[in-house]
């Protein structure tokens, strides 16, 4: 599956083509490729010369508030291998112009989808880790996110021997030395001067293992703390059985943390997008809160069916972005191992307040790269005001987040 495209945003592909799956055609899909990069060319060339009139003059009219809603943030998405010269230009190029149009209209902000392969050997996700937030700050991301239990294989077993001593909130050390996930994610934070959403890590506290996703400013310190509220216990007949709470012991707080002056960010982990009332407390008791994100992991069985609905309903709720982000799907080994094998579905996505698709993944290891126009948050909600139309009188919204949920 191919990642998604919108007419207006930049994307960037890259493939191993030695890695690509087998078809009974493949020197067509190649050809398709080389055309591809072809108009690529052709449209650099255009933009090069034609006059900005000229390129104006090519919109079409019907630029009604409607359409003007509907246009999606600028985004390209980046495959994990495929070193091809012509990518690398043109990636350098929407970088130092999406750097560009980011100074200059401080409303937008570029964040980075990191979606890899998780393994059972700790140290190798950290390498992987490292790389992705390497690259991605490379390319002007200042907020970059993880996946859900990215230290980790996804197993209720493996959660114990995985889990990890974390920092609280206003930490800008590590309380332990059972602490090298979250120590990495501290140090890398400030040495690239950002922002880490870093998914979620199984945590070891009091005896008791808790999901736990720890946000980190560019200084590498903890400015929110998460805890997965609604644990993932579900039995679909004929589908998938799980049971978290085997092993895993729920939180009880929401979590939102400050961006910059106009921007408050909700974060929840996988299980807790199916709940909507959590996520309109985050945003329609606090104004500012214009972004929510979800590392997830959802399965075979729910991905293909909720994972995208339930994104575009949470941002047609909240008039906000909402980001997902999921491993990598990996094949099950030939041999089983210690834990058993959980295959993900993939496909980290970005949605608009509007409900548009602006950016997502296929299944495979993806860095996807995005500016997100906050402005746009607040013409849908001076479009369509729904805050203001609620019906108080009927029903209203009670901030519990300071009670135990």
């Amino acid at each position: 599956m191919a990642p998604t495209r919108h007419k207006d945003c930049r994307q960037v592909i890259r493939a191993n083509k030695s890695k690509l799956p087998r078809r009974q055609n493949s020197s067509r899909s190649i050809e398709t490729t080389t055309t591809t990069l072809s108009l690529f060319q052709v449209l650099i060339m255009r933009l090069a010369f034609r006059p900005l009139a000229l390129l104006l003059s090519t919109t079409t009219t019907a630029t009604s508030a409607l359409h003007q809603l509907q246009r999606p943030s600028t985004a390209f998405f980046v495959g994990h291998h495929f070193r091809d010269s012509f990518s690398r230009r043109m990636m350098s190029s929407n970088s130092a112009s999406g750097s560009a149009s980011t100074s200059e209209e401080s409303n937008k902000v570029r964040v980075a989808l990191c979606q890899f392969s998780v393994t059972s050997n700790k140290e190798a996700n950290h390498k992987t880790a490292a790389d992705y937030i390497d690259r991605a700050a490379k390319q002007g991301a200042q907020l970059v996110v993880f996946p859900e239990i990215w230290n980790s294989p996804y197993a209720t077993s493996a959660f114990p021997e995985y889990a990890e001593i974390l920092p609280n909130v206003g930490d800008d050390q590590c309380p332990a030395d059972n602490s090298s996930s979250s120590q990495l994610l501290m140090d890398l934070a400030k040495q690239y001067g950002i922002f880490i959403i870093g998914g979620s890590i199984p945590e070891s506290d009091d005896g008791k293992v808790y999901n736990t996703c720890l946000v980190y400013d560019p200084t590498g310190k903890v400015v929110a703390k998460h805890r997965k509220v609604h644990l993932f216990d579900i039995d679909v007949p004929g589908g998938i059985t799980f049971k978290e709470s085997d092993t895993l012991t729920a939180g009880n707080s929401l979590t939102t943390f400050p961006f910059h002056k106009d921007l408050d960010i909700g974060v929840g982990i996988c299980y807790d997008i199916r709940f909507a009332l959590p996520a309109m407390l985050m945003c329609q008791m606090n104004p500012k809160c214009k972004l929510l994100v979800y590392p997830g992991a959802f399965n075979m069985t729910t991905g293909p069916a909720h994972w995208e609905i339930l994104q575009r309903g949470r941002a047609l709720d909240n008039q906000c972005f909402v980001l997902t982000v999921s491993p990598a799907r990996t094949e099950p080994p030939t041999e089983e191992g210690k834990y058993p094998h959980y295959t993900a579905w993939g496909h980290s996505t970005i949605v608009s307040p509007w409900g548009d698709i602006i950016a997502k993944a296929d299944e495979k290891e993806s860095l996807v790269v995005c500016d997100l126009d906050l402005d746009r948050v607040d013409e849908v909600r001076t479009s369509i005001p729904i805050r203001q139309q609620k019906r108080d009188d009927l029903y209203q919204l009670t901030d519990v987040s300071s009670e135990t949920l």
